[in-house]
């Protein structure tokens, strides 16, 4: 479907744009004949083409009329293929196949899906002969049978569970035909109906045809009846076929007893199996009223209030289900309209029929349901019915339904002194018409949503006048502001979102003159709601109500303008609204006010940390655009906010206060306010659970204001102190990121030789999270002011990347970021701190910790030394290049330091963990854009090219991982081959498939393109085995390293790269027979199942070379394993041996495969002699 969607990318929905797409695959779908059956592997193809028709539908699905032009070419051929077959069906002559029928009805019901059946059932035939073949095959087989009950409701064709949208489109045409404009009783059936034929038992029968029906009529509703109690559409399309039915005149004098029949159902039937019923009765009653000859709607009525609404109240069904309580309200509004209608032709404009106060109170009930559904239902029946009464008593609604607001007399709306809402209120009791539904709902958020819906579609109508114009703007603009907390999660987006549906139709509809007072009102709050609320959907949807008041008011200050600066795009991104739109919005002074006050009462004091950080932007950025004043009022108003009691109020106001103060000059007296009153916090908010980031923002705040005045004033050390020792206890990385940032700032303004001895002490304390802070702070200290203390600092921080040193793995990883930033550091003339012996230990201890593996049980936690100490050379090695004469032999790393660093950095280069690799592959791109290659000898820069994206552990995710492999692979022939080669085992020997093989396939691909070795020279291929045979021999003891060398060897051994080794390759021979020795050495001793299996794997596959000496070898050692003490590694041998034989060979030896399968492997006895047996048959056969 990528081609058929092409365009699919830019939504504008102007026209069909795929039509020839689109009927180039209807033409192939009606081309199939659909009598015959398909032939093999045409299933998949025909259920393809479905699925692309469908697709290419649904594209269309946010405005369907534009296939409206051409439904007429669609859907004729389409009910001309299914008329064929309803006929062949009927006379039981050429019967179609099931699977493609059901194909037809399948493609049928989707364009009905999408574009509505109103619209689609006018192009399905009208031909009146088609309407016995119809009820035929909807009726159960005419076949008699011993048994009362049918044995399919339908033509057995149609009648299984998969062929549900071919029976839904036959029912739609059937109701189609019922239309026909004479008496059902000319169209008399050949035989006498039987109820027993439908499951239908003599006294039922009896109650539904109590008066007289005509025969066609009896067979239609017959066949409906079980229907009914059928799911989703066939229902409903049943419900549809009933109630054209009984809207006939020939045949509305049945609905009597059909109701009587349904209440009978309800009364006898199981109440929890009733929803599928009570849903499609539901339907029914709510087409019935339009549809209804004069003088007969009160049956409906009686039915309704009387049966089937008594019924429902008090019962799990429609308590439970919000479809049963939408289709009530659906069905008792469509009455009450026209009950309304029929009431105001016979008694005049003003009538207003009894009973009406009732019903509009269920319907304002349901606007606080706790479905949606439910709701928008409500408000849109509120709407209607209002809209065709008296202007006196609409008005009074329309009020009425805007004091639904205020919640109730015992629970009334709680709102802030600034407006916005803290308590929703509560609702009347009961529920939806006193169904329920209120259940789980959230505490008045359902109320305010749903009333929203119900002032939306009133104002739409234009049914909001005068006075309430007023009432309603002033609760839809609480309601734009409507977000409260509730646990770990907020709720109101919904009711914001409705908040600019209301103020979208009050622009709408409303003349301007009614909404001039109010215009700067909306204006300012619709755009405070398009840059600052937390949803993408309500920015947008508040922007597209600032818009419709533009367009057709005129009344919005600078609108035309406010609304190029927040159209759709600019609020779709949270930041991109923040700090782009609002800004340039605030230009205005109007806005700017409005805004500031949103900020300063809503944002900075939201509950998601992320929204009160930009809301700090933001603000700073539209301070910037004020005066003096507002800068004063903004850090009074944020200083009242820190001794608050509010975690939340907190940390928005050091936000805010962190923001104002980079906006003051370092003199500014104002530093000094918004320092101290750091002093006000109040202790137990250091100690709480949202403790982490008001520490982080103190510390950001010491950090803005922090001034040589500020140093010497009274009590700002104590406040220092304070808030230095509380993130040095937290456990948070950005409390220890804050702490050492205020470290960094007291030593650019003072001799920090007291701090470096403090943190240098915290090094040896016992709570890890205050080694940690230690660590992270003594790199941050400026050391051009106290230079005698750089020395302690760098020996502290070497002393943690000891072996001996129990330090933890992020007290190391600081420590290593510490010695980077150390090492880069310069006093006022240029001059490096660090001497260069001190220099050349700090590039070996980091060299070193490219080499830490260290576990816990977090798992690989030494991958965060190793990228640590990759960030660190790729600061240190471009500083000192850039730093340093060109002659090699006067830079402070030597040629040697530089070329094991290198070679660490290659092996990573291949590591098993992506985010190493981005590590390592930015680290080796920084080293080739500083020139690195002009300080020190480094020809192997030029083999791999990085392009640097910054964040480039970011970008790196988007680089196909395999090519990326494939890149390095040239590198296996310089010198840090062997590396490499660490590194890559790794990976190609890992238990994950997808990294092994993007990996290995690289490999594999690079070596079988090399060129064979010239006399006297060793191969690559040599070299490379001969390097992985080193590795294995240096970590025998270390399953970390060597189980992966030898799933690496089983690998290689397998994949045909070394097929061809014989004896004229003695090296790569050696090698081989070397592999199988170091795998098979200690095997009876050993306890890992990986390794042993592993071993095994090796031994197994060498089998496979051309060597025989080493395939001698090989059968040689497989006794160590098919005498292994664990019976599963006895049993796993003899398998896997069977299978590489079987696969090496034709066919396995007879006596060698007795052998192998005959012998019970797992029994303490008989597998040794078993076991040289099959020893000496594998070098008998294949050491030839």
């Amino acid at each position: 479907m990528s081609a058929t969607l092409a365009d699919a990318e830019d939504p504008t929905y102007t026209h069909f744009a795929h039509k020839d797409a689109f009927f180039g695959l209807l033409s192939d779908f009606l081309a199939l004949d659909v009598s015959r059956a398909p032939a093999r592997g045409e299933d998949e193809n025909e259920e393809a083409l479905v699925k692309d028709l469908g697709a290419i539908l649904d594209h269309y699905l946010p405005l369907p009329g534009l296939l409206d032009p051409h439904i007429d070419q669609i859907i004729p051929p389409l009910m001309d293929a299914l008329a064929k077959q309803v006929i062949a069906l009927a006379q039981d002559t050429e019967l179609p196949n099931p699977s493609r029928l059901n194909r037809l009805g399948r493609v049928i019901n989707w364009v009905v899906k999408v574009r509505g059946w109103k619209a689609v059932v006018q192009h399905f035939p009208s031909t009146i002969s088609y309407l016995p073949s119809l009820i035929a095959i909807l009726s159960p087989p005419t076949t008699p049978s011993s048994s009362s009950t049918p044995l399919t409701a339908q033509h057995p064709l149609i009648a299984h569970q998969d062929a549900w949208e071919t029976r839904a489109v036959l029912l739609l045409w059937l109701a189609l035909l019922l239309t026909v404009p004479f008496s059902l009783s000319a169209l008399s059936a050949p035989h006498p109906v039987q109820a027993s034929q439908y499951g239908i038992d003599a006294p039922a029968s009896a109650l539904l045809f109590s008066a007289p029906t005509s025969d066609l009529s009896q067979r239609v509703i017959l066949l409906s009846l079980p229907l009914l109690q059928r799911s989703g559409k066939e229902g409903a399309y049943a419900a549809l076929v009933l109630a054209r039915v009984f809207s006939r005149t020939d045949a509305v004098q049945g609905l009597s007893g059909f109701l009587g029949w349904a209440g009978a159902e309800l009364e006898e039937g199981d109440r929890e199996g009733e929803a599928n019923l009570v849903a499609s009765l539901l339907e029914l009653l709510a087409l019935l009223p339009s549809m209804l000859p004069l003088g007969h709607l009160d049956t409906l009525d009686g039915f309704m209030a009387n049966t089937l609404l008594p019924h429902l109240r008090g019962s799990r069904t429609a308590a439970s289900s919000g479809l049963i309580r939408k289709l009530a309200i659906k069905a008792r509004g469509r009455y009450w309209l026209t009950k309304l209608s029929q009431v105001r032709e016979s008694e005049g404009e003003e009538a207003i029929p009894e009973g009406l106060e009732e019903e509009l109170d269920d319907l304002m009930t349901g606007l606080a349901d706790k479905d949606t559904i439910v709701r928008y239902s409500s408000a849109k029946y509120i709407a209607r019915l209002t809209a065709v009464l008296p202007e006196d008593f609409a008005s009074q609604i329309v009020l009425a339904t805007i004091n639904l607001f205020q919640g109730t007399e015992d629970e009334p709306v709680v709102e802030t002194p600034f407006g916005t809402v803290l308590d929703p209120g509560g609702s009347a009791p009961g529920g939806t018409m006193g169904f329920g539904g209120t259940e789980g709902a959230n505490k008045g958020e359902s109320r305010w949503h749903g009333v929203c819906l119900a002032v939306a579609e009133m104002a739409r109508r234009g049914l909001v006048k005068d006075e309430a114009v007023g009432e309603a703007v002033q609760w839809v603009m609480k309601a734009l502001t409507f977000d409260i907390r509730r646990a770990t999660h907020s709720i109101g987006s919904n009711v914001r979102d409705a908040a600019a549906y209301v103020l979208w139709s009050l622009s709408r509809a409303c003349p301007p003159a009614t909404i001039a007072p109010y215009a700067e009102d909306m204006a300012t709050g619709m755009m405070c709601a398009a840059c600052f609320d937390r949803e993408v959907g309500v920015r947008r949807a508040a922007s597209a109500a600032y818009q419709e008041g533009v367009g057709r008011l005129g009344l919005y200050p600078k609108g035309i303008d406010v609304l190029a600066k927040s159209d759709f795009y600019s609020v779709s991104v949270r930041r991109i609204a923040f700090t782009i739109a609002a800004p340039a919005i605030a230009e205005h002074a109007v806005y700017r006010r409005r805004m500031r006050d949103h900020l300063h009462n809503i944002t900075l004091r939201h509950w998601d940390e992320a929204m009160r950080t930009l809301a700090a932007v933001a603000l700073k950025d539209l301070l910037k655009l004020g005066d003096e004043d507002g800068l004063n009022d903004a850090i009074e108003r944020e200083i009242k906010q820190v001794p608050s009691m509010d975690a939340n109020n907190v940390h928005g106001g050091l936000s805010a206060l962190t923001q104002i103060a980079s906006l003051l000059s370092v003199t500014d007296d104002r530093r000094a306010n918004i320092f101290l009153a750091l002093g006000s916090i109040r202790p137990a908010a250091l100690v709480s659970p949202q403790a982490g980031p008001i520490i982080k923002q103190a510390c950001d705040v010491i950090c803005a204001t922090l001034n040589q005045a500020i140093i010497k004033s009274a009590g700002s050390q104590a406040i220092l102190d304070k808030f230095i020792e509380a993130g040095m206890k937290r456990r948070e990385t950005e409390c220890q990121e804050g702490v050492a940032d205020v470290y960094g700032c007291l030593s650019a303004l003072r001799d920090a030789s007291r701090e470096v001895v403090k943190l240098v002490g915290d090094l040896k304390a016992t709570r890890a999270v205050q080694k940690q802070a230690a660590a992270l702070s003594l790199g941050h200290i400026r050391y051009d002011g106290c230079q005698s203390s750089l020395d302690k600092s760098v020996a502290a921080l070497l002393a943690q990347l000891e072996d001996g040193t129990k330090a933890d793995v992020e007290t190391r990883r600081y420590a290593i970021r510490s010695l980077a930033d150390i090492a880069v550091q310069q006093n006022q003339d240029g001059v490096r701190l660090v001497a260069a012996e001190q220099l050349d230990q700090l590039i070996s201890a980091i060299t070193l910790a490219l080499a830490d593996y260290s576990t816990d049980q977090r798992g690989d936690v030494g991958s965060w030394i190793r990228i640590a100490a990759l960030n660190a050379l790729a600061l240190i090695v471009p500083d000192i290049a850039q730093a340093s004469p060109a002659a090699p032999g006067k830079c402070p790393i030597s040629q040697n330091s530089f070329d094991k660093l290198m070679g660490g950095i290659v092996k990573l280069l291949v590591e098993k963990l992506e985010p190493v690799r981005a590590a390592a592959a930015r680290c080796w791109g920084l080293l080739r854009a500083a020139g690195v290659s002009e300080v020190w000898v480094w020809p192997e820069g030029k083999v791999l090219d990085v392009e640097l994206k910054e964040p480039y552990e970011e970008a790196f995710r988007y680089v196909d991982q395999k090519d990326w492999f494939g890149r390095t692979m040239p590198l296996l022939r310089t010198k840090y081959r062997g590396e490499l080669m660490a590194g890559l085992v790794l990976c190609m020997g890992s238990q994950i498939v997808s990294v092994s093989a993007m990996a290995f396939e690289p490999f594999h691909a690079y070596l079988s393109t090399q060129d064979a070795a010239q006399a006297g020279e060793e191969s690559l291929k040599d070299t490379v085995m001969r390097d992985l045979g080193g590795i294995m021999a240096e970590n025998l003891g270390s399953n970390r390293v060597f189980v992966p060398c030898l799933v690496t060897s089983a690998k290689v051994f397998r994949s045909g790269l070394f097929s061809d080794v014989d004896a004229s390759l003695a090296g790569l021979s050696k090698s081989c027979t070397r592999f199988i020795s170091l795998a098979s050495r200690g095997i009876d001793k050993m306890k890992s199942i990986d390794r042993i299996s592993a071993s095994m794997a090796v031994v197994i596959a060498a089998l496979r070379l051309k060597d025989a000496g080493v395939r001698h070898t090989a059968g040689g050692n497989l006794g160590v394993f098919l005498k292994h003490r664990f019976p599963r590694i006895r049993s796993m041998c003899a398998e896997q041996l069977y299978l590489e034989l079987s696969d090496i060979q034709d066919e396995v030896h007879p006596e060698l495969e007795e052998v192998l399968i005959g012998t019970v492997w797992t029994e303490d006895e008989g597998f040794e002699e078993a076991a040289d047996e099959v020893v000496r048959l594998v070098q008998q056969e294949l050491g030839q």
